[in-house]
């Protein structure tokens, strides 16, 4: 899944239709990514994301 896709707020059901892909199989990979990650919501992806591109 595009981390891309996720961080900026798109419903599972646009990154599904984005990636051609089932919108459980979306459900599955957001959910196990959060969990590996310790978040619990697309935001906390996004504020985690943009952290990782500033240090850069």
């Amino acid at each position: 899944m595009s981390k891309e896709l996720v961080a900026s707020g798109k419903l599972n059901k646009q990154v599904a239709d984005e990636l051609g892909i089932a919108i459980r199989t979306v459900e599955v990979h957001r959910a196990r990514a959060f969990t590996k990650l310790g978040l619990r919501s697309a935001a906390e992806l996004a504020t985690l994301l943009e952290r990782f591109e500033l240090k850069r």
